[in-house]
């Protein structure tokens, strides 16, 4: 029996050296297929050529294309397609942000042979990038030449091992929520367009992670937070001041005190980044980690863990 090849472009995702990559589970990464392109071109569908055109084309071809091979039997629509291709879809996009702060993010499914006659494809949008650039200048303005940086030819290795452990997470998400449920408030802090709600659901992930059971919310976080990614007391006292001026900042605005806070300031926009930069920290060090996977993934386990970093 035939089957179905299911192509997710992606945007800003670049790479000078064009090449096919394996990842897992089914899955690969390479360029937009030609044969793709002429079927397109080729549609006559006035609403798709209408809204779309060729635009779609010409920005796909710049990027990769994550490529799965599936039978035809498990998928009986296309509606059910995008709802079983759903999580490896986004958990993909989270990969990318777990490695790197970066803009890439989804142009559509398109698959082959088509299930419905006469539709090659099915549109969605999954382009949910950063809400300003990462650096900025005196005046709040982005500086030029110093945006997101390119994924380059040795971050395939790390894409492979965080999308296959994720995915191999994903078959026993119940045991694993916890960490799932850190990784929801990260991709909806990289969906928010504005600062506070950024900086809110950056928050959340992070004590999703390490919010003591007991005793004072702010000295307990901050001292998990710089036990557990530093190594030298200088690294971890600079780790606790950096992140009570995060916690702070967090709670003037959740307080309802943005009366005295100039969110547009640069240095306010750093502590975002701060946090942001934290928080990716410990997810590339728990999920490097299967004892660490387990230890965040009970509530228990997690809090003799990071008890004993202090000690």
């Amino acid at each position: 029996m035939q089957e179905h090849i299911f192509y997710i472009p992606l945007i800003h995702l670049e790479h000078r050296f064009r090449k096919t990559y394996k990842l897992c589970h089914g899955f690969s990464l390479l360029s937009f297929p030609d044969d793709l392109e002429k079927e397109y071109r080729l549609f006559g569908h006035s609403y798709f050529k209408r809204r779309y055109g060729d635009q779609i084309i010409k920005d796909i071809k710049k990027t990769y294309c994550l490529e799965y091979i599936q039978p035809p039997e498990r998928f009986k629509s296309t509606g059910e397609v995008l709802y079983k291709l759903e999580d490896p879809i986004i958990t993909f996009l989270i990969v990318l942000r777990l490695i790197k702060p970066t803009e890439a993010g989804f142009k559509g499914i398109f698959f082959s042979p088509a299930l419905t006659e006469g539709l090659p494809f099915e549109f969605i949008d999954y382009r949910l990038s950063s809400f300003h650039p990462r650096t900025l200048d005196e005046q709040g303005q982005p500086v030029k030449g110093q945006e997101f940086e390119k994924f380059v030819e040795h971050d395939l290795a790390n894409i492979t091992l965080y999308f296959g452990r994720l995915l191999e997470l994903l078959k026993n998400e119940f045991h694993y929520r916890r960490l799932f449920n850190t990784l929801r408030y990260f991709d909806l802090g990289y969906r928010s367009n504005n600062i506070d709600s950024r900086l809110i659901n950056f928050s959340i992930a992070l004590e999703v992670l390490f919010k003591p059971l007991k005793g004072k919310l702010t000295r307990g976080m901050c001292e998990r937070i710089s036990h557990f990614l530093c190594k030298t007391d200088t690294d971890v006292d600079q780790i606790y001041r950096r992140f009570v001026e995060i916690i702070d900042f967090r709670a003037r605005i959740i307080h309802g005190d943005m009366t005295y806070v100039d969110l547009s300031k640069p240095d306010k926009v750093e502590l975002v980044h701060d946090l942001e930069h934290f928080l990716r920290l410990s997810l590339q060090k728990i999920f490097r980690h299967d004892d660490l996977i387990e230890t965040f993934s009970s509530l228990s386990e997690r809090e003799k863990y990071l008890t004993s970093l202090r000690h």
